[in-house]
């Protein structure tokens, strides 16, 4: 009996402790799945937007078709299709980081994906406003340029206040929110590397 409690005492000496359980690897899965969502369902509304113009612009009016008309339609649509095909690819990229890594090399692959998105909104954003806004203008001037002055300024007004505000306001703030999850991620990330150091 001796020789057990002798065993016991050791047993318990010998006993390490786990690092904490941390709650949190839910929250990087939830902001990795939201993450995702919001490019994929953004690149599937831009294809659908684009296929929506392009199905437009076959039943337009004789008299509406134009090689400008038509050529600001194409060039609006392919817009969109590149977007969408960017954003699937940037969807992609978070479905390959690999989540059954240690922390560390878990985390780099967040920072490393936190560098391409930068780069990537870098060039994007002014890119993809600058080519729409050119279509969208043509498109119009072509429409409207039967009607009087004033109509035709009030309407281009309009438009392009709308994109200035999607651009300036609405685009930010998406690109706020998706930072703060990227953010969660990588500061969660960070906890766990310290808790397995």
């Amino acid at each position: 009996m001796e020789e057990f409690k002798e065993l016991e005492s050791l047993w318990k000496q010998s006993e390490t402790k786990v690092p904490q359980q941390n709650n949190n690897i839910s929250k990087i899965k939830n902001n990795r799945m939201k993450l995702k969502k919001t490019y994929t369902v953004g690149a599937l509304l831009l294809i659908l937007t684009g296929i929506f113009i392009l199905t437009l612009m076959a039943f337009l009016e004789e008299r509406l078709q134009t090689r400008l008309v038509m050529a600001s339609m194409i060039l609006i649509s392919l817009v969109c299709f590149l977007q969408a095909g960017l954003m699937m690819f940037t969807a992609r990229k978070i479905t390959r980081i690999d989540e059954s890594q240690m922390p560390a090399l878990h985390l780099k692959q967040w920072l490393q994906f936190r560098e391409f998105q930068k780069k990537q909104r870098h060039w994007n954003m002014p890119v993809y406003y600058v080519i729409l806004s050119i279509a969208v203008g043509v498109y119009m001037y072509e429409l409207l340029k039967a009607t009087e002055a004033w109509k035709m300024a009030l309407a281009f007004a309009v438009t392009y206040l709308w994109m200035f505000f999607a651009y300036f306001y609405l685009g930010k703030k998406e690109v706020k929110k998706q930072d703060a999850k990227l953010e969660g991620i990588i500061s969660e990330l960070r906890n766990l590397e310290t808790q397995f150091r």
